[in-house]
């Protein structure tokens, strides 16, 4: 059975005044809050149970996501380190759910309806990481193959790229992971010592036994928010969307 594990636990403090009484992932868009139309569109396409990852203003995400989105049933782990951890925390506080497949998405992410079809519709049998083609508007968690779909490395990126680089990837912050690679993930982040880093990292570090192949987004429209010129963008992106 999929299940959503979307991670909302962040401060978002480049996005204040926005996050001035909510965390990021319940900061709205086109007069949604983000994690809500994430669920909603896993909820439309059959997905019933979701786990949040919550810890900034956990209460109101709480009350402006609320218990089910459509028929899906939305449960909440609090992440109550959030100030001192990272993604691969949260990651790991709800990593569990996973264990039989599902989709493990940040809560900071936009998305157009077509690429969440696009991870519903990979095979369940294989982990996916869907990304965009690394260009030089690209920083951040970067994944590279060679030769075939599988990533083969995986960095944190954050220098200027003056021109595309063949075999790297844009990380969209959206995964489709497999149960067995569920399983094996779950216990490399309990394995690993140090909470203030990415789950990207984690994977990164693993690579070699993690078997995650990209799901090239091909110009499906999502868009990550950081900060109040990335809303500003998604908002001219997504406004006169659903």
């Amino acid at each position: 059975m999929s299940h959503v594990v979307l991670l909302g636990a962040g401060l978002g403090a480049r996005l204040r005044p926005l996050t001035d009484d909510r965390p990021k992932c319940v900061v709205e868009v086109a007069g949604e809050p983000l994690a809500r139309r994430m669920l909603r569109q896993f909820a439309e396409r059959g997905v019933k149970h979701a786990t949040v990852v919550v810890g900034h203003f956990a209460a109101r995400a709480r009350e402006l996501i609320g218990p089910t989105v459509g028929d899906l049933q939305v449960a909440f782990v609090e992440n109550a380190d959030y100030a001192t951890t990272n993604t691969m925390y949260s990651t790991l506080l709800a990593i569990d759910a996973l264990s039989s497949g599902g989709y493990l998405v940040e809560g900071d992410i936009i998305a157009a309806d077509r690429v969440i079809d696009r991870l519903v519709g990979a095979d369940p049998a294989r982990s996916h990481w869907a990304v965009d083609a690394w260009t030089p508007q690209h920083s951040g968690s970067r994944l590279w193959t060679a030769g075939s779909r599988r990533i083969v490395k995986q960095e944190i990126y954050r220098a200027n790229t003056t021109e595309d680089v063949p075999n790297a990837w844009k990380s969209s912050g959206m995964l489709r992971i497999a149960p067995a690679t569920a399983r094996q993930l779950a216990q490399l982040l309990r394995d690993e010592p140090d909470r203030n880093i990415y789950y990207d990292d984690v994977i990164g570090k693993h690579v070699d036994t993690l078997e995650i192949d990209v799901l090239d987004l091909e110009g499906a429209p999502w868009f990550e928010i950081d900060d109040l010129h990335d809303m500003a963008r998604a908002r001219a992106m997504f406004e006169d969307q659903r």
